[in-house]
């Protein structure tokens, strides 16, 4: 009798899990799976989170557990959970994914809305620049055009200018020409009239 209460207390105080049912890795770390109930033990399989494995039996602190491959070791009880996470995650209201659809149409118009906004002032500034580069455009023209009248105008000037050098030249040579000119008919008067002056001596002495 003392021994079927002690059972049922242990039953009632220390619930096991039951035999050949499946197991999980936590979320929280992974699990080593060890070839003795020892940390000392060599390790056998590293268990990621979530990772299935199937209850062989009990042994103190550990669980012996057997992968899907066949590999069978000790792995500490407070890493495992009868509880599948996924499963666990699967049974979630179905409002949070359309809750997540709808907070993602959300963030997509808004940054729809911020590429128009952006497109919109990039527009601005490429009016903005298409104007600048007319006025600059125009402004270049209008230097071609300055500098093309000033060349005209200093071509005209050298012209100008040569002409009056040659016209002072010309001048210059006809008032020397003239001068010497006028030396020649004085010197041809003078000389004329000393001709005279020594013929009437002539006659005057014969006399």
């Amino acid at each position: 009798m003392r021994s079927v209460i002690a059972a049922l207390c242990a039953v009632v105080l220390f619930p096991t899990v039951g035999l050949g049912k499946s197991l999980y890795v936590k979320d929280t770390s992974e699990a080593l799976l060890r070839a003795g109930p020892s940390l000392a033990n060599k390790i056998l399989v590293i268990l990621k989170p979530g990772q299935e494995v199937s209850l062989v039996r009990e042994e103190g602190d550990y669980y012996v557990v057997a992968t899907p491959k066949g590999t069978r070791g000790y792995v500490l009880k407070y890493l495992m959970t009868d509880r599948n996470s996924a499963a666990v995650q699967s049974q979630e209201p179905e409002e949070k994914p359309q809750q997540k659809i709808q907070e993602l149409v959300q963030k997509t118009q808004q940054r729809i809305q911020e590429l128009e906004t952006q497109t919109q002032e990039q527009e601005k500034e490429l009016v903005a620049l298409r104007e600048e580069r007319g006025r600059l455009e125009d402004a270049k023209k209008q230097d071609e055009v300055m500098a093309s009248r000033q060349a005209e105008l200093v071509s005209q000037l050298q012209t100008h200018q040569r002409t009056v050098q040659s016209e002072e030249a010309i001048h210059w040579f006809l008032s020397g020409a003239g001068v010497l000119l006028a030396g020649v008919v004085l010197g041809w008067i003078w000389g004329a009239r000393g001709r005279r002056t020594r013929r009437s001596a002539l006659r005057l002495g014969r006399f």
